[in-house]
């Protein structure tokens, strides 16, 4: 997953399919280990991005590894190291 699908997928669950441009949601890299709270990803939301990303990459997310991704830069790491598993 590239950090521009992870901002498409958080700007679709954050503000809806239909997000206008100006809702899309930027993630540069000084706030990439800033916790989703601090970014106005609410706990719905987070569980929503889980769900979506689980299906879309067919990667599983357990529980526990749900509360430990608490940083974008968390869930970038653990699709990439997830997605390495898966192909190899």
């Amino acid at each position: 997953m590239t950090l521009e699908e992870f901002e498409q997928i958080l700007t679709r669950v954050v503000h809806g399919d239909n997000a206008s441009p100006e809702k899309a949601i930027r993630l540069p890299e000084e706030v990439l280990d800033r916790p989703f709270d601090d970014l106005d990803v609410d706990s719905l939301a987070r569980a929503e991005m889980m769900t979506v990303i689980s299906d879309t990459y067919l990667i599983e997310i357990g529980d526990d590894e749900a509360g430990r991704l608490t940083t974008p830069r968390s869930m970038l790491e653990f699709v990439a190291a997830a997605d390495g598993r898966g192909s190899s």
